[in-house]
């Protein structure tokens, strides 16, 4: 649990649904998933960049990588998973996900 917790204040915050769907995305691969960012204090989510309605913020998303998975095909398990917000951002070699309630959203960074 402690790759979900804010390096800043050390709190945690996990929405059910987003673990659940981290745990498919990980059985499907059959691989470990990395999560770089899960919580984020409104204070370290500022430092970081992070916009203001981040669901990072709700604890409804995490900054992921899987070693030896392309990110093209990372996001396409991700999308069969169901995960509504994906982000890809090759340059550093991750993928946002989240879940957040409304329409889809896709990005790349």
């Amino acid at each position: 649990m402690d790759e979900f917790q804010c390096p800043c204040c050390k709190k945690i915050m996990l929405h059910p649904l987003l673990l659940q769907k981290l745990k498919g995305l990980r059985y499907k691969l059959a691989k470990p998933v990395i999560i770089t960012s899960g919580y984020r204090c409104p204070s370290y989510n500022l430092e970081v960049g992070g916009v203001k309605s981040s669901y990072h913020l709700l604890g409804m998303a995490a900054d992921i990588y899987v070693p030896g998975i392309s990110l093209t095909s990372l996001l396409k398990f991700a999308e069969e998973i169901g995960f509504k917000g994906i982000g890809s951002y090759p340059e550093r070699n991750f993928l946002h996900l989240d879940i957040r309630p409304t329409r889809q959203a896709r990005w790349q960074g």
